[in-house]
């Protein structure tokens, strides 16, 4: 049988190379990576002032030669989210970035760019921001500087300027919580793979401590300290922080003084933590903001690198390999994570120096439940009984020495259900039978991948949607059909029917066009179907060039106009009845010259200001007579004949898709569509 379709790999993710990447050493994978920026302090200030922090700083490790990019807070937030100030007035604006018209207190409008957090969601990567006084000043991404009497700062969170968490894709905006939730989800062993602490203006050296209405740098750096002890020391007490643990944090500050570098020379603190930092580093090796943001990127596995982070060195020096056993690195499951069964368990693993991995084993509760053998990676699915189970992934290398890593889990029984709509159990179908199925995933997860079996034969799979709606070819007589689909945990559920297909079929007939017609766009078709005996036409499709370009329900016929481009096309009419099965004909046409529309202005992709000008030309073999322009799918604008049209729209604020279509005497038309968008 064909392996099921297994949706998205981490581990393939993680295999591939970016040659960008090339250049420099590669820091090794962390399981968690935590990233807190303070305010506005010199190095010299931090050192004399922070002793927890330097404390830290010099049992792990800390940089020298660490530079902001920018005077102004925000500016550096963005350096490090997706390397760039993102304000063509403060900074050279690196390859991909764009100017959104920053400043180190807000920007024009949200950060399209690519960015850690859509990259962590591409990834498939879990994520939070906790920020200090969040929920009393209002809990949402837009809530702006110092609401509601707070010391919560818009500013001071990086996050909140990319339109990825202002307009929630994949639920980014919930991904910002209250700080409040810190000391739970560390409890819980529930701490995503990335995490960034917001301190407020109280405890991030920005303002003076609470109570207080003037103080010295010393007091605002103590406040500080404090926030840091209280916050970051319970997660350095986590597993994964531990010796033998992969856990990375990294603090820095965001520029040396209050809102410039100016008299400080740019030099900021910042200090390298975790159990894979070679022990009193002191780095005095050049590094920004972006350095930091390209180390926490290869440290996550993420191979895409937004902004001045693509050609910038991680910070490797900060790190050693371990040469005397395998490394090993499970990404799934994550340590406190609920899973249903069966669990996958991905995990790859780096050989100590000069030798190769040989085995690997996967120990749950102590037993020995999966084996494998000289491979870098591992990728099992494993049956487990509803409770809390403790994984291990285990990897050897030709020098007999062993790595591993260990999670600990709970195991549910939910699963997701599926069901198909068409054909029915015990149906009579023709030798093509439609098949239309949909699934509903277990609480919390996606649908990840389907597979559909005739009598036990793989025949279709694909991916992460929540329908199906394909074609099978069945031989005459009865078969069995499973129909199975899979979620985000892993887990399946199926649903099994037997249908009876015969040899008849529906009857499709086109009466136009005929076929080998030369003729205008668009096609004006007419055609008309007869069910087998018994059955009714439930449905319709018609395939231009084997794209689904109309489709219609249960009507005896269907007269569609179907827009073509000049040239050779072949067009397949097909018709399904109540059996499942369906009947299509075939014609093929040529499609003459049509009509040419060139839209000058706007370009696509642009930001213009309301009323946005409009401008563009048409041409063709007949004389244009009437154009049309569509916002956003609805009719905005029209004119007569002429070559060309110039006239301005008046345009909401927001994302908008502009169609301009024109004709010409013999009724054919032609268009053109550009997105842009009004600040």
């Amino acid at each position: 049988m064909i392996p099921r379709y297994f949706g998205r790999s981490v581990l393939a993710a993680l295999a591939l190379v970016c040659l960008a990447a090339s250049a420099f050493a590669q820091v090794p994978m962390s399981q968690h990576v935590v990233l807190v920026i303070d305010e506005n302090s010199s190095f010299s200030d931090v050192r004399e002032n922070m002793p927890w922090l330097v404390g830290q700083g010099n049992t792990y490790g800390y940089a020298t030669n660490y530079k902001s990019d920018n005077g102004g807070s925000l500016l550096d937030y963005l350096w490090l989210a997706s390397g760039s100030c993102h304000s063509s007035a403060n900074c050279t604006l690196p390859p991909g970035t764009h100017d959104f018209g920053c400043s180190g207190n807000s920007c024009k409008s949200p950060i399209t760019d690519d960015n850690i957090f859509r990259e962590l969601n591409n990834a498939g990567i879990s994520w939070k921001v906790y920020a200090q006084s969040y929920a009393a000043a209002g809990g949402t991404p837009t809530t702006p500087d110092n609401h509601n009497g707070t010391d919560y700062y818009r500013r001071h969170n990086g996050a909140t300027w990319y339109s990825d968490v202002i307009n929630n894709v994949d639920g980014s905006a919930s991904k910002i919580v209250d700080l409040s939730h810190l000391a739970t989800d560390v409890e819980n062993n529930a701490l995503p793979r990335f995490v960034i602490i917001v301190p407020d203006g109280n405890h991030d050296a920005h303002d003076c401590p609470v109570g207080m209405g003037s103080c010295s740098e010393a007091q605002k750096l103590a406040a500080a300290d404090q926030f840091l002890s209280a916050n970051l020391q319970p997660i350095l007490d986590m597993r994964d922080f531990q010796s033998g643990g992969t856990g990375l944090i990294i603090v820095t500050f965001d520029e040396c003084a209050g809102g410039t570098n100016a008299g400080c020379g740019a030099s900021v603190y910042t200090a390298v933590l975790g159990p894979q930092v070679i022990p009193h580093t002191v780095s005095a090796t050049s590094y920004k903001h972006e350095n930091a943001l390209r180390t926490m990127l290869d440290s996550l596995g993420i191979k895409n690198y937004p902004g001045a982070s693509a050609a910038a060195a991680d910070m490797s020096d900060f790190f050693h390999v371990n040469t005397n056993k395998p490394d090993v690195i499970m990404t799934s499951p994550v340590n406190g994570s609920n899973m249903a069964s069966p669990v996958p368990v991905q995990a790859s693993a780096t050989p100590s120096s000069g030798h190769s991995i040989t085995n690997w084993v996967v120990y749950v509760d102590g037993k020995n439940v999966y084996t494998a053998g000289a491979v870098t990676s591992i990728n099992a699915h494993i049956t487990m009984t509803s409770g809390k189970h403790t994984v291990i992934a285990r990897a050897w290398d030709s020098s007999g020495a062993y790595g591993d890593e260990t999670a600990n889990i709970t195991v549910n029984t939910s699963k997701p259900s599926v069901s198909i709509s068409t054909p029915t159990n015990n149906a009579n179908v023709s030798s093509t039978v439609n098949l239309q199925a949909s699934a509903t995933p277990s609480s919390g997860q996606k649908i990840s991948g389907w597979w559909v079996y005739v009598d036990s034969v793989a025949k279709y799979n694909t991916g992460s949607v929540n329908s199906i709606n394909t074609n099978l070819t069945l031989s005459p007589g009865w078969h069995r059909i499973v129909v199975r689909a899979w979620d985000t945990s892993d887990a399946y559920g199926d649903q099994t029917i037997s249908v009876n297909a015969t040899t008849s079929k529906t009857t499709v007939t086109v009466s136009s066009p005929a076929p080998g017609s030369n003729l205008g766009s668009p096609i004006a078709l007419k055609a008309s179907a007869t069910p087998i005996s018994g059955k009714t036409i439930v449905g319709w499709w018609v395939y231009l060039d084997s794209k689904g370009v109309y489709n219609a329900g249960a009507v005896n016929s269907i007269s569609p106009n179907i827009a073509a481009s000049p040239g050779n096309h072949t067009l397949v009419v097909r018709a399904w009845d109540s059996s499942g099965g369906y009947g299509d004909q075939t014609v093929k046409v040529t499609v003459k010259q049509g009509v040419s529309v060139n839209i000058t202005t706007p370009k696509n992709g642009s930001s213009d200001n309301s009323p946005v000008k409009v401008s563009a030309n048409a041409s063709s073999a007949n004389a244009i007579k009437g154009w049309e322009i569509y916002v956003d799918s609805v009719p905005t604008f029209n004119q007569g004949g002429g070559s060309q049209i110039n006239t301005s729209l008046s345009l909401r604020h927001g994302s908008h898709s502009l169609m301009v279509r024109a004709w010409d005497t013999s009724n054919a038309y032609g268009d053109q569509t550009v997105k842009i968008s009004v600040p």
